[in-house]
This record gives structure tokens, C-alpha cells and sequence, in this order.
């Protein structure tokens, strides 16, 4: 294989596949980056075996061929060059020298035939502007789960259906959602994992096309433009989440989202780091939140609201609430309680293209 393509595009798609290459190598390959040279392009293509994403650049083309070479290596040595052309060339023992004026470098690559081949779909796909997608999945993911003993709430459940999506996530202590009606040409319903929603997020987010999405049995398929992400589909069954959505939060009040996240911010560094569990006292007019840690130190700070209903008291992970302050767009999220043992829930005012709610179970907090 022989070509040469210009810094900036190379890197470009680089930058999406390096995310996918596990740190540690698990099985032959997964740690490179398959390059294959095509007519007038170059096919890039990364693996985990759960996910994969293949990428294309325009090239050069003077000899056909292929070479896996390590990915993070490769990214390296690109990002070090200087905005010029690359000379990538590769010999029968599947070495690749790279060059860029005066500066050569020499990769130990392996056999292309020893990558993975990816599943390829046939099937329909439903359409969704990117710019949407992006913007669910920035709203969604801080509410999916860490936990290895419990897999299937690691990921958002995506429901598309002909006139309607939404984007659920949760890890059993808070939960968000996000919808939007549209005209949607294939109903899905399916599990998508936290890594592929992040490096699926990078793929959407500066794209002003349409994301088109398939599903089989086991595996979910995004194409986007020229590039293209296949992913295992996370197993287990998802709770009913619609029955810890609110229903009787009848006490309502409106918050600035820009102060009220920073005097969240600022009362939880007196709270314990392990649990930093901040209390909400909402009474006429006003809401004070305060924190104290095993260390005997506290902090408070009163934030002015236009509320005159019943006295609440609450606790929550202040970690929970400023993630979901900080995911949120608009200027003010209104709070909405039933007392001050039961979920308070997150909203923002709702628009004409999505609306979005969060969800925070309590922690029990002293009165004094």
C-alpha cells in the first residue's frame, strides 16, 4: 500500500475511531487501527468488539493495499506533523512508514486479514437529524449507570416510533428523559451502551445530517454521512421507568439554572466527598441549601424563589444535581416536590422541539 492524504483529514477521523481501540488489548487487533486503500479514499475502521466504527478520507491512491498498525501510536505520530501532506507506505512484513517533509517515522503493523470483520446491514433505517441526536444523548447520559452487576441500566433506552422518540436513562437513583414528536420512518426500541452514546455523541455533534439507524437481533447500526458505528446492544431487561415518573409533584417553583448550579456547587464542598449529600429547605420565598461533613464544617446559601407553598425539607446528592443543571439549556428549570420523601423532579420549560425532565430520589437528612 502506498498513498498520501492531507494531515488535517486524516487526523480528523482519527479523532473519532481513537476513543473505541481499547487501553489494554484483549484479543489480537483491537489495539489498531485497520487502513485500507481504496480508490480515491481511504477506509479507517477501529474495534472493541462490542463497537465498532469505520471512517473515510479522500487519498491519493498509489498503490492499493492494507495494513493494521496500533491506533494510539498512529495517532501520536499525526498529531505531531505538521498541516501537510503524509506519505504512508507500507512493505510485505506489514511495516508502515510514514513521512511528512523531514520527518519519518516507522510503525510495526500486523496482517489486516487478522481484523475483525464487522456486521453489515441490509435493513431500513430511521432518520433523525444528528444535531438532535446530540442533543438527546447530552441530556441523558449522566443518568446511566456504572455498575457491572447491573449491565442493562449502563445504557439509554432508545424508543423511536412513527410519530414520536424518546431517550431514557437511569441508574436507579435518578433518572432522565427526553422527547420530541416528529416523523420518524422505522420504529426502534432498543439498548444503546454508555461508551457507544459517547462516542456516538462526538459523531453528531458538528454534523448537520441526517443520523440513519438500524437495528437487528443484537446489534444497533448508525451511518452518518460516510462514517459509520455498529454496536453490541446492552442485555437485560430495563425497568418500567414510567412508574417512578412523578405524578402528584404539586408544589412547583421556578430557579435561575446559572446561580442556583453554582451555589449548589460551592455548599457541596463542606459535604462528605464520598456522599455529598447537600439539604434543601424550601419554605416562602426563598430556599436555603446548606451541608455539613464529619470534618464539623458547613456551608449555606439562600437562594430567592417565587413559592408560597407548603414548608419542604430534603437531601439530595448534590453530585445528581448539578449534572443535571449543567446538562440543561435554558436560562431557568422549574423544581417540582410532593413532600420531601418523594422524588422531586427537573424541567425545563418546555419547548416546541424536546421536552426534558430529571428525576432525583431523596436522602434522608437531619432537621437540625
Amino acid at each position: 500500500m502506498h498513498i498520501r492524504v492531507d494531515r488535517s483529514q486524516i487526523w480528523t477521523e482519527l479523532n473519532y475511531l481513537q476513543g473505541v481501540a481499547p487501553t489494554k488489548q484483549i484479543a489480537t487487533g483491537l489495539s489498531h487501527v485497520l487502513i485500507e486503500a481504496m480508490f480515491g479514499k481511504i477506509r479507517l475502521r477501529a474495534t472493541d468488539l462490542d463497537l465498532t466504527i469505520t471512517a473515510e478520507c479522500q487519498a491519493d491512491i498509489l498503490k492499493h493495499g492494507s495494513i493494521c498498525v496500533p491506533v494510539r501510536k498512529l495517532t501520536d505520530v499525526i498529531r505531531s506533523l505538521p498541516k501537510a501532506e503524509i506519505d504512508i507506505k507500507t512493505d510485505d512484513k506489514f511495516q508502515a512508514t510514514i513521512t511528512c517533509n523531514s520527518s519519518r517515522f516507522k510503525l510495526n503493523g500486523m496482517n489486516p486479514s487478522d481484523f475483525p470483520e464487522p456486521e453489515t446491514y441490509s435493513g431500513l433505517f430511521a432518520e433523525i437529524p444528528a444535531e438532535v441526536f446530540s442533543y438527546f444523548i447530552h441530556h441523558v447520559i449522566q443518568a446511566a449507570g456504572r455498575q457491572e452487576s447491573r449491565y442493562a441500566l449502563n445504557c439509554a433506552k432508545l424508543e423511536i416510533s412513527k410519530g414520536h422518540i424518546r431517550m431514557v436513562a437511569t441508574d436507579g437513583h435518578r433518572l432522565a428523559m427526553i422527547e420530541r414528536e416528529g416523523e420518524f420512518n422505522e420504529p426502534i426500541e432498543a439498548l444503546i451502551p454508555r461508551k457507544t452514546l459517547t462516542e456516538l455523541a462526538k459523531l453528531c455533534a458538528s454534523s448537520d445530517e441526517a443520523l440513519q439507524i438500524g437495528k437487528t437481533d443484537n446489534k444497533i447500526h448508525f451511518k452518518l454521512g460516510a462514517r459509520e458505528m455498529v454496536s453490541q446492544l446492552a442485555a437485560g431487561v430495563y425497568p418500567d421507568y414510567t412508574k417512578v415518573l412523578p405524578k402528584e409533584n404539586h408544589n412547583r417553583f421556578t430557579v435561575e439554572r446559572n446561580p442556583t448550579l453554582a451555589a449548589i456547587r460551592r455548599v457541596a464542598l463542606a459535604a462528605d466527598e464520598h456522599l455529598p449529600v447537600i439539604k434543601l429547605e424550601i419554605r416562602n420565598g426563598e430556599m436555603r441549601i446548606s451541608s455539613n461533613s464529619r470534618e464539623m464544617w458547613e456551608a449555606g446559601e439562600t437562594i430567592p424563589i417565587n413559592y408560597s407553598g407548603e414548608a419542604i425539607t430534603t437531601g439530595f446528592n448534590a453530585t445528581y444535581l448539578s449534572d443535571f443543571f449543567s446538562a440543561a439549556n435554558k436560562e431557568e428549570l422549574s423544581f417540582e416536590f410532593k413532600d420531601g420523601y418523594s422524588p422531586a423532579q427537573l424541567r425545563c420549560k418546555p419547548s416546541s422541539q424536546c421536552d426534558w425532565i430529571g428525576v432525583v430520589m431523596p436522602i434522608r437528612v437531619s432537621d437540625r
